[in-house]
Protein backbone atom coordinates (compact mmCIF):
# COMPACT_ATOMS: atom_id res chain seq x y z
CA UNK A 1 0.00 0.00 0.00
CA UNK A 2 1.05 3.60 -1.17
CA UNK A 3 0.09 6.58 1.42
CA UNK A 4 0.51 9.62 0.08
CA UNK A 5 2.24 12.78 2.25
CA UNK A 6 0.39 15.48 3.16
CA UNK A 7 1.81 18.85 1.11
CA UNK A 8 4.52 16.64 -1.13
CA UNK A 9 2.97 16.86 -4.98
CA UNK A 10 3.99 14.71 -7.62
CA UNK A 11 6.68 15.53 -9.96
CA UNK A 12 4.71 17.81 -13.02
CA UNK A 13 7.24 15.36 -15.51
CA UNK A 14 8.93 12.44 -15.22
CA UNK A 15 12.30 12.55 -13.63
CA UNK A 16 14.79 10.35 -15.08
CA UNK A 17 17.83 8.71 -13.33
CA UNK A 18 20.25 9.15 -16.45
CA UNK A 19 18.98 10.23 -18.96
CA UNK A 20 21.82 10.38 -22.45
CA UNK A 21 23.09 13.77 -23.13
CA UNK A 22 25.48 14.40 -26.59
CA UNK A 23 26.97 17.85 -26.48
CA UNK A 24 29.83 17.34 -29.55
CA UNK A 25 31.28 14.30 -31.31
CA UNK A 26 29.44 11.76 -29.29
CA UNK A 27 26.65 10.86 -32.06
CA UNK A 28 29.60 10.55 -34.71
CA UNK A 29 31.22 7.64 -32.62
CA UNK A 30 27.85 6.03 -32.32
CA UNK A 31 26.78 6.09 -35.99
CA UNK A 32 30.71 4.77 -36.52
CA UNK A 33 30.06 2.05 -34.17
CA UNK A 34 26.78 1.11 -35.73
CA UNK A 35 28.62 1.16 -39.53
CA UNK A 36 31.55 -0.88 -38.81
CA UNK A 37 29.14 -3.62 -36.51
CA UNK A 38 31.17 -2.30 -33.37
CA UNK A 39 28.06 -2.12 -31.17
CA UNK A 40 29.66 -4.34 -28.38
CA UNK A 41 31.94 -4.05 -25.58
CA UNK A 42 35.13 -3.87 -28.28
CA UNK A 43 36.10 -2.25 -31.03
CA UNK A 44 38.29 1.01 -32.30
CA UNK A 45 36.40 3.38 -29.47
CA UNK A 46 36.49 1.28 -26.77
CA UNK A 47 40.26 0.72 -27.34
CA UNK A 48 41.15 4.93 -27.32
CA UNK A 49 39.01 5.47 -24.05
CA UNK A 50 40.42 2.36 -22.59
CA UNK A 51 43.61 3.87 -23.55
CA UNK A 52 43.13 7.83 -22.62
CA UNK A 53 41.87 6.64 -19.45
CA UNK A 54 45.10 4.50 -18.86
CA UNK A 55 47.34 7.67 -19.34
CA UNK A 56 45.22 9.94 -17.79
CA UNK A 57 45.43 7.28 -14.10
CA UNK A 58 49.36 6.85 -15.18
CA UNK A 59 48.49 3.00 -15.16
CA UNK A 60 49.63 0.80 -18.37
CA UNK A 61 46.23 -0.42 -18.75
CA UNK A 62 42.28 0.20 -17.60
CA UNK A 63 39.11 -1.78 -19.24
CA UNK A 64 35.96 0.01 -20.30
CA UNK A 65 33.09 -1.76 -18.76
CA UNK A 66 29.38 -2.06 -19.91
CA UNK A 67 27.64 -0.14 -16.99
CA UNK A 68 28.34 1.20 -13.46
CA UNK A 69 26.72 -2.36 -11.52
CA UNK A 70 29.76 -4.14 -13.27
CA UNK A 71 32.72 -1.45 -12.30
CA UNK A 72 31.33 -2.24 -8.54
CA UNK A 73 31.08 -5.73 -9.04
CA UNK A 74 35.05 -5.78 -10.35
CA UNK A 75 35.96 -3.32 -7.40
CA UNK A 76 34.41 -5.70 -4.86
CA UNK A 77 35.94 -8.86 -6.35
CA UNK A 78 39.52 -7.46 -6.44
CA UNK A 79 39.10 -5.68 -2.79
CA UNK A 80 37.71 -9.15 -1.51
CA UNK A 81 40.51 -10.54 -3.41
CA UNK A 82 43.24 -8.69 -1.96
CA UNK A 83 41.77 -8.61 1.71
CA UNK A 84 40.98 -12.41 2.13
CA UNK A 85 42.96 -14.38 -1.39
CA UNK A 86 41.34 -16.01 -4.49
CA UNK A 87 38.36 -17.68 -3.40
CA UNK A 88 37.65 -21.50 -4.03
CA UNK A 89 35.74 -21.84 -7.72
CA UNK A 90 32.17 -21.29 -7.40
CA UNK A 91 32.87 -19.45 -4.36
CA UNK A 92 32.55 -15.23 -4.15
CA UNK A 93 35.53 -13.60 -3.15
CA UNK A 94 33.48 -11.87 0.28
CA UNK A 95 31.29 -14.87 0.76
CA UNK A 96 30.14 -14.81 4.32
CA UNK A 97 31.88 -11.25 5.03
CA UNK A 98 29.58 -8.31 6.37
CA UNK A 99 30.15 -5.19 3.62
CA UNK A 100 28.68 -2.24 5.05
CA UNK A 101 26.62 -0.33 2.32
CA UNK A 102 24.48 2.77 2.75
CA UNK A 103 20.90 2.41 3.71
CA UNK A 104 19.67 5.49 0.63
CA UNK A 105 21.01 3.01 -2.67
CA UNK A 106 19.19 0.93 -5.02
CA UNK A 107 19.82 -2.80 -5.54
CA UNK A 108 22.42 -2.37 -8.64
CA UNK A 109 25.09 -1.07 -5.44
CA UNK A 110 24.21 -3.67 -3.84
CA UNK A 111 23.93 -6.78 -6.05
CA UNK A 112 27.93 -7.31 -6.81
CA UNK A 113 27.94 -7.68 -2.45
CA UNK A 114 25.34 -10.02 -2.99
CA UNK A 115 26.77 -11.82 -6.46
CA UNK A 116 30.10 -11.96 -4.45
CA UNK A 117 28.57 -14.00 -1.10
CA UNK A 118 28.84 -10.85 1.13
CA UNK A 119 25.91 -9.87 3.36
CA UNK A 120 24.97 -6.56 3.09
CA UNK A 121 25.09 -4.46 6.86
CA UNK A 122 22.84 -0.94 5.76
CA UNK A 123 24.55 2.17 7.55
CA UNK A 124 22.20 5.24 8.25
CA UNK A 125 22.66 7.81 5.97
CA UNK A 126 23.50 11.47 7.02
CA UNK A 127 21.04 13.92 6.11
CA UNK A 128 22.73 16.69 5.63
CA UNK A 129 24.99 14.78 2.91
CA UNK A 130 23.59 11.79 1.98
CA UNK A 131 26.50 9.85 2.67
CA UNK A 132 26.96 7.18 5.03
CA UNK A 133 27.05 8.46 8.59
CA UNK A 134 30.04 8.10 10.22
CA UNK A 135 29.10 7.89 13.30
CA UNK A 136 26.64 5.16 12.87
CA UNK A 137 28.98 3.11 11.66
CA UNK A 138 31.60 3.31 14.06
CA UNK A 139 28.78 2.45 16.62
CA UNK A 140 27.57 -0.83 14.47
CA UNK A 141 28.31 -3.67 16.35
CA UNK A 142 27.97 -7.23 14.98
Amino acid sequence: MFVKSEGIKPFESKVWLASPTMHGDELKYVTMAYETNWMSTVGANINEVERIAAEKAGVKYAVGLSCCTAALHLCVKFAGERLYGKPALGHGAVEGKRVFCSDMTFDATLNPVVYEGGIPVFIDTERDTWNMDPIALANYSC
